[in-house]
């Protein structure tokens, strides 16, 4: 008796190098939604605090430091919390909010856990500072 080779065998491996290459892929998605963000505007140091609480500080997170930077992070129920920090500078009359995610928790094979959740947070504070100010200018 023989080997069964053929159409099984190369679907095996093509099957297994998608789930490879699907898996890099939604690795540097994450990566690449929480990165450093660094937004110059016309609003107050105050008025970007306000949005930060709004937009990042809700469904299940709260604000850990009310400082500068102020930090927002969320429930530990699932023993990885995530934080998100917000620096506010005055620089050229412009105020200047630098948002970042502090480190969050790390899986097994060193990949970032719940990245989604950040991402969806810091796109929501960058879409409202942008919908309050037209001029506002964002760096990635």
């Amino acid at each position: 008796m023989g080997t069964a080779t053929g159409t099984t065998a190369a679907g095996n491996g093509t099957a297994g190098a998608l789930i490879v290459v699907l898996y890099l892929g939604y690795t540097a998605f994450k990566r690449h939604g929480f990165r450093p963000r660094r937004v110059e505007t016309t609003l107050s140091g105050q008025q970007l605090r306000q949005v930060f609480r709004r937009t990042v500080a809700r469904r299940g997170w709260s604000i850990a430091d009310d400082g500068n930077p102020m930090i927002a992070h969320s429930a530990a129920l699932d023993a990885v919390r995530q934080r998100i920090a917000l620096s506010v500078s005055e620089t050229n009359g412009r105020t200047v909010g630098e948002l970042a995610a502090l480190l969050p928790g790390k899986t097994t094979l060193g990949d970032t856990t719940k990245a989604y959740s950040l991402r969806w947070r810091m796109n929501s504070f960058i879409a409202q500072v942008r919908r309050l100010d037209s001029t506002a200018k964002v760096m990635d």
